[in-house]
């Protein structure tokens, strides 16, 4: 009950007060327009960092649509970034946490009530416009944030995850959803079945895909999301219709549909052209509507449609049965057969050769999906063993594997050589460290400032590789 108090008692209590209100306590701010600002402290909690991009245009003259955006590893400025030209485009204000992160819901609680506290300080923000995104596990964190606050969150952009555990979709769900996810993201599926969860429950939602693996979308699915909550805001008169602007997205939606014809990807063609008869209803002239919900009618009885579905989901059971088989073999102790551990051998080689394929196929998809799955997986298990648990040996055995499943990941070693050190082992520790320089890890503020580099610090060959990064 503490978080839902503090959520309703705290930061909601200036939605009550009205936009005029917020509105009246914005004052003039010194931040400078138009370019990303990395790191803003919070007046009111110094501790509390957040970045933030103002359109060039902005002005505490009128009030602005605002997004709160939730990095699982308290990256701020990364989702600041990736929506700056929708910002500019139309007109938004972008905030990043600079301290939420994976871990206690707590401590992501406490980021959002002091960004929102200091944002509707210094800036003009609509109360009916505030939007909340979030990749990975900060999805999860701007959905749980959004179910709880009711009405103080117009719609959710959610990044390569879906709901919080405990939470599902519902009819009382007072927000809109846009959904996406690479189509190499190990929670790809994830978000494919959730479209179906969001639709039984009669949510207004998108789900989308781009390019890429599991990651913040590309400034371009970045432009199509917050577009889409432009329409959505047209549509529930929170912002008035624009004819021109409607006119000039469907014309964008068109284009990017005629593009997946063209590449004969009739799943995304049918995907993107169903979702705008969904976007544009109301909104676009009733002919031309009527027009495109009998070409996605006609385009859902095709033989290829139906094949590029099946494929897709022999593409999700595939990845779902060999992350168990991989999980099986890795749960393997360390004295497994030999014949137990060339399988697991053997199957990653297989997977790392598909995941680096030139050309997109089923095969680099699932073994992406795989491959990534389990090294997030391990990684998380990992640093809760090494830095909440403080099992460092099992903290070892998790980093180990990582770097079983992609040797090349230098992230891996870094964390490995941490676990190795902390466990006493200083050979090891500087072996792992030492691989993980060489396989491209150049952060030398992070090995120093290490405190579980401590008992390496004299030792000449730790000496010699932090002279090597200087």
């Amino acid at each position: 009950m503490k978080i839902v108090n503090r959520i309703f008692f705290g930061a909601l209590a200036i939605v009550v007060l009205g936009s005029s209100v917020i509105q009246a306590q914005s004052a003039a701010t010194s931040l400078p327009a138009g370019k990303v600002i990395e790191k803003v402290t919070c007046t009111k909690s110094p501790t509390q960092f957040y970045a933030v991009y103002l359109p060039s245009t902005y002005s505490s003259a009128h009030a602005w649509p605002v997004m709160y955006a939730f990095d699982p590893g308290a990256r701020g400025p990364l989702p600041v970034d990736r929506f700056r030209e929708a910002a500019e485009k139309f007109g938004w204000i972008i905030v990043g946490s600079n301290n939420s992160q994976n871990g206690l819901m707590q401590q992501s609680l406490d980021a959002w009530i002091a960004m929102w506290d200091d944002t509707h300080a210094r800036f003009a923000i609509d109360a009916q416009r505030v939007y909340a995104s979030g990749f990975s596990g900060g999805a999860r964190v701007a959905i749980y944030f959004a179910r709880l606050c009711k009405d103080c969150i117009a719609g959710v952009i959610a990044c390569g995850a879906g709901f919080p555990q405990g939470i599902q979709p519902s009819s009382d769900l007072h927000f809109k959803i846009f959904g996406v996810a690479g189509v190499d993201d190990f929670n790809f599926s994830e978000l494919r079945d959730l479209d179906a969860s969001l639709t039984h429950a009669g949510v207004g939602h998108v789900i989308d895909s781009f390019d890429g693996r599991h990651d913040w979308p590309p400034a371009s699915e970045a432009t199509v999301a917050i577009a889409w909550m432009e329409l959505e805001a047209m549509k529930a008169g929170k912002r008035p219709r624009d004819q021109k602007l409607i006119a000039e997205l469907w014309q964008t939606q068109m284009e990017r549909a005629n593009s997946f014809s063209v590449a004969k990807n009739v799943l995304d063609q049918y995907r993107t052209s169903a979702a705008m008869v969904e976007s544009f209803n109301g909104l676009a002239e009733t002919q031309t509507l009527e027009t495109l919900r009998s070409e996605v009618a006609k385009l859902a009885t095709t033989r290829h449609l139906k094949d590029a579905l099946r494929e897709e989901r022999k593409q999700l059971e595939r990845q779902q049965e060999l992350t168990q088989q991989l999980t099986q073999l890795l749960a393997q102790p360390g004295n497994a057969e030999v014949e137990q551990e060339n399988q697991l051998r053997s199957l990653l080689s297989s997977l790392r050769d598909d995941s680096k394929a030139a050309n997109d196929s089923s095969s680099r998809r699932v073994a992406r999906r795989v491959l990534e799955g389990m090294m997030i997986g391990l990684f998380e298990r990992g640093v809760d063993q090494l830095q909440r648990q403080k099992h460092y040996a099992d903290a070892i055995r998790s980093f180990a594997t990582a770097t079983q499943i992609n040797p090349d990941r230098p992230g891996a070693f870094y964390y490995l050589a941490s676990a190795y050190a902390l466990n006493g082992d200083k050979k090891k520790a500087l072996q792992a460290l030492q691989t993980a320089i060489q396989k491209g890890f150049a952060d030398r503020e992070a090995i120093v400032t290490n405190a579980a580099f401590e008992s390496l610090r004299n030792d000449p060959a730790y000496v010699e590789m932090i002279q090597e990064l200087m």
